[in-house]
């Protein structure tokens, strides 16, 4: 089960599961106007076998120094039910594609000309699954693309408030905020007729200094023309083939490369 918010090897925002007891009373319970919000928003994205979206995204991180710095980057997604993903991020932590066709999952990182190609399961919802179990590779904001939305977003919650009606963007949305012992996570949906998230952040409580994670929301499209084309990859010119371990650990150093 998807329910815990996760800092993963690629840029992080995943729900994955935990174990453990809550410190939270039985009292202190998902308010109903929070579990609402919450369905609307998930039955409305659900209703679209296709849609496409831009985020801002940005995290929290420690320099030498031992100041808070903070790293971002964009991402853009579009998604094609039932098994097709094709995604970009650029900015701090690199420049990288993957295209998922419901049969390989395909990675390339365009600063260093390399790609991998890996055969994968036959759902959007299996394959995310696949890569964060064996290759521990997290596809930020995949809550909101799987086919439960509300189970990703509420299962590892322990408690969920109601903060009210704020803006994002000159957007009036509802505030919520949920938490866990080790984490919290508010989300503000649009309050209009299209229900849709415009804002997340998550805090990370069992960590030093409680970095943060925030996306935003840029750009919604609920009609995209989604050709076939633009889910399959084809290899740049002189790119190096790697396997899916070594670019997790490229990733992963490029993290570590800037702190």
């Amino acid at each position: 089960m998807w329910n815990i918010v996760r800092r993963g090897s690629w840029l992080p925002v995943l729900l994955l599961s935990v174990t453990g007891e809550s410190g939270y009373s039985e009292e202190q319970a998902i308010e109903p106007k929070v579990e609402e919000e919450l369905r609307e928003m998930a039955d409305f994205l659900s209703k679209h076998s296709r849609f496409a979206f831009k985020a801002e995204v940005s995290l929290d991180e420690f320099h030498e120094t031992g100041l808070k710095v903070q790293k971002s980057a964009q991402r853009t997604m579009a998604v094609r039910r039932p098994n097709h993903i094709a995604t970009s991020v650029d900015g701090d932590w690199g420049d990288r594609s993957a295209w998922y066709d419901g049969k390989t999952i395909s990675v390339l990182d365009h600063r260093h000309n390399t790609y991998s190609v890996l055969q994968a399961p036959e759902s959007i919802d299996a394959a995310l699954d696949f890569v964060a179990d064996e290759y521990d590779i997290v596809l930020p904001l995949a809550d909101f693309i799987r086919t439960d939305v509300y189970e990703s977003l509420t299962s590892a919650a322990a408690f969920g408030t109601y903060v009210g009606l704020h803006y994002v963007d000159g957007v009036l949305c509802h505030h919520l905020a949920l938490a866990n012992d080790f984490l919290e996570w508010q989300i503000w949906v649009d309050a209009g007729e299209r229900p849709l998230p415009r804002k997340m952040v998550i805090t990370y409580k069992d960590e030093p200094g409680e970095p943060q994670f925030t996306a935003r929301f840029l750009s919604w499209n609920l009609s995209p023309e989604l050709l076939d084309e633009l889910f399959q990859f084809s290899p740049p010119e002189n790119a190096q083939k790697m396997d899916a371990e070594s670019m997790a650990s490229r990733i992963d150093r490029i993290k570590e490369e800037n702190p």
